[in-house]
C-alpha cells in the first residue's frame, strides 16, 4: 500500500514538473516525452531481441522489431518538431505531424498483428526487410511531398490527420480484442498493463484530433497520455523481462507441459481402455464362445441318446449363450465408437413408451426363464428428445443387468415420470444388490468391476459405463441407489421433447 502511494505521488511530481517545464520552454518538454519514449522502445527491442528470439512464441520478438522501428521514426519526429530547426522542411509543423502519424500507424498495426505470432513462427529477416521498406516508401512520400498533408499553419488539422487518428484508434482498438481473445496465453498482469497502455494510447490519439498549435493543451495532454502509455509498456515488457525473467521465457514451456500432462493423461486412460478390451475380449467373450463349443460338441456325440425335450434345452442354452454374446459384442463396439468419437447423438422426438417396449421385448425371455415379472408403468404421451439407438442401447443394459441379479419368482419394476423439463427413467428390483463402496467403480475403466447373477450370468462390467457415456451424450445424468441383499434401483434422466 505504502509502495502504491509512493508510486502514485512520483508520478504526480513527474506529471507536474512536466506540466511546468511545457510552460517554460514547449520543446524541452516535447524532447523529454519523446525521448523516454524512445528509451523505452529501445528497451523493448533490445530486451525481446537478446532474451526471446528463441522462443516458440513470437509475439514480443515481432513488438521488439516493431518498437525499434517505432522508437526511430519517434526520434526523427522529434528533430522534425516546430523550432527544431533541424530539417529544411521543419519550420512549419506539417513535417512533425506527418512523422507522428507514419509511427503511430506503425505501432497499432504492430499491436494489431503481433498476437497472430503466439504460435507462429517469425521470419526475422523478412520482418526487418517489412519494416524498412514500409519507412523508406513513406519518408520517401514525404520528401517528394506525396504524402498527405496533415497541418496547415493558420488553421491546424487537416482532415486527412483527424481521419488518421481515427483509423488508427480503431485499430489499437482492434489490438484489445486480439489481446482479449488470447488472454490465456499471457500473465494476467502482463495483459492487464498492455490491455491499459493501448486504451491510453486510443486517448491520447483522441487528444491528438482537437489541438490548433502544436504548443497547444490538447497537444499537451496527449504526449501526458503517450508518456503513461509508454510507461505502462516499460512495466509489462522491460521490467517483467528484467525481474522476471523466467516468467516470459519459459510461459510457453510451462503451457507445454501442461500439455503434455493432459496427453499423457489421456493416453494412460486409452491404455486403460485398451487392457480393459483385451481382458474383455480375451475372457468374457472367449468364455460363452467355449461354451457353445462344448454344447454343440455335447448334442452331435449324444444327439441319438437324448429326447426331444433334452436337446430342446440344448438349443434354448445356445441361444441364451448366443444373444448374451451379441449384447455384449454390441457394447464393445458402441464403447469403442464413443472412445474414437465415430459415434454421434442425433436426437429427435421419441414417444417413450413404445421405445421402451421395443428395447424391453428382447429381455421378455430372459425374465421368463426366472420366473420375473417385467412391471413396466409410464405415461403414453410422454416424448422425449434422445438419440433412439442409444436409449435403447441403454434401456436393454438396465433391464438386463435387473434381470440378472434378480433371484427368480420376483418382480422388476420399470416406471417413467416427468421431472421438470426432463424425463426420469426408474429400473429397480429386489435383488442381490451391491455394496456401498463398489458402487463407483461400476462407472469407471480403470477398475475391472464384475459380478455373476443370482444363476451365475456372466458380465462383462462395460454396460454401465456404456450407460453413462450414452446419457451424458443425450444431455441426462444416470445414478444408482443399492442396498445388499435388498436390491438395486437405477435413475437416468433424458431432455423432453
Amino acid at each position: 500500500m505504502v509502495k502504491k502511494s509512493l508510486t502514485i505521488l512520483s508520478g504526480s511530481v513527474i506529471l507536474a514538473g512536466l506540466y511546468v517545464t511545457s510552460i517554460y520552454n514547449y520543446l524541452l518538454f516535447h524532447s523529454i516525452v519523446e525521448m523516454f519514449s524512445i528509451v523505452v522502445a529501445c528497451g523493448i527491442f533490445i530486451i525481446s531481441w537478446n532474451c526471446l528470439r528463441n522462443k516458440e512464441n513470437n509475439y514480443l520478438l515481432l513488438l521488439g522489431i516493431a518498437y525499434f522501428f517505432v522508437g526511430s521514426m519517434d526520434f526523427i519526429h522529434t528533430l522534425a518538431y516546430k523550432g527544431m530547426g533541424v530539417f529544411p522542411l521543419s519550420e512549419g509543423s506539417n513535417l512533425a505531424t506527418q512523422l507522428w502519424l507514419i509511427a503511430r500507424y506503425i505501432e497499432s498495426i504492430s499491436l494489431c498483428i503481433a498476437p497472430l505470432f503466439l504460435k507462429r513462427k517469425i521470419h526475422v529477416s523478412y520482418a526487418f526487410a517489412s519494416y524498412t521498406a514500409f519507412i523508406a516508401v513513406t519518408l520517401l512520400s514525404v520528401y517528394w511531398q506525396i504524402f498527405p498533408e496533415s497541418f496547415i499553419e493558420g488553421i491546424g488539422l487537416t482532415r486527412y490527420k483527424k481521419v488518421s487518428e481515427l483509423v488508427i484508434s480503431l485499430i489499437f482498438f482492434g489490438a484489445v480484442l486480439q489481446l482479449i481473445g488470447k488472454r490465456q496465453r499471457f500473465d494476467p498482469e502482463e495483459f492487464r498493463l498492455l490491455v491499459a497502455s493501448i486504451l491510453i494510447s486510443i486517448g491520447a490519439e483522441i487528444a491528438f484530433i482537437y489541438y490548433v498549435n502544436v504548443y497547444g493543451i490538447s497537444n499537451f495532454i496527449g504526449h501526458i497520455l503517450k508518456i503513461i502509455s509508454f510507461y505502462l509498456i516499460y512495466k509489462a515488457i522491460i521490467k517483467t523481462g528484467l525481474i522476471r525473467p523466467f516468467d516470459i521465457l519459459f510461459r510457453d514451456l510451462k503451457q507445454s507441459e501442461e500439455t503434455l500432462r493432459d496427453s499423457e493423461r489421456r493416453l494412460k486412460r486409452l491404455n486403460e481402455t485398451k487392457d480393459r478390451f483385451f481382458s474383455i475380449i480375451a475372457h468374457d467373450l472367449r468364455t460363452p464362445l467355449v461354451s457353445t463349443t462344448t454344447v454343440f460338441q455335447y448334442l452331435i456325440d449324444d444327439y441319438k441318446s437324448l429326447s426331444d425335450s433334452e436337446r430342446l434345452k440344448f438349443i434354448e442354452d445356445i441361444e441364451v449363450i448366443s444373444t448374451r454374446t451379441i449384447d455384449l459384442l454390441d457394447n464393445l463396439l458402441h464403447w469403442a465408437k464413443s472412445q474414437t468419437g465415430d459415434m454421434l447423438c442425433h436426437p429427435e422426438k421419441l414417444l417413450f413408451h413404445d421405445l421402451l417396449l421395443k428395447a424391453t421385448a428382447p429381455m421378455e425371455r430372459f425374465a421368463r426363464n426366472k420366473n420375473i415379472d417385467l412391471n413396466i408403468k409410464s405415461g403414453h404421451d410422454l416424448w422425449v428428445s434422445a438419440d433412439s439407438n442409444m436409449i435403447t442401447t441403454v434401456i436393454r443394459n438396465l433391464v438386463s443387468n435387473a434381470i440378472k441379479f434378480s433371484h427368480p419368482d420376483s418382480r422388476v419394476l420399470i416406471e417413467i415420470k416427468k421431472k421438470g423439463k426432463m424425463a426420469e427413467f426408474m429400473i429397480k428390483d429386489t435383488g442381490t444388490g451391491i455394496e456401498s463402496d463398489n458402487i463407483e467403480k461400476l462407472f469407471t475403466i480403470e477398475t475391472h468391476f464384475t459380478r455373476s447373477g443370482t444363476q451365475r450370468e456372466k458380465g462383462s462390467g462395460l454396460g454401465l459405463l456404456l450407460c453413462k457415456n450414452f446419457i451424458e451424450k443425450n444431455g441426462g445424468e444416470i445414478r444408482l441407489e443399492s442396498k445388499e441383499n435388498e436390491g438395486t434401483t437405477v435413475y437416468f434422466s433424458v431432455p423432453l421433447a
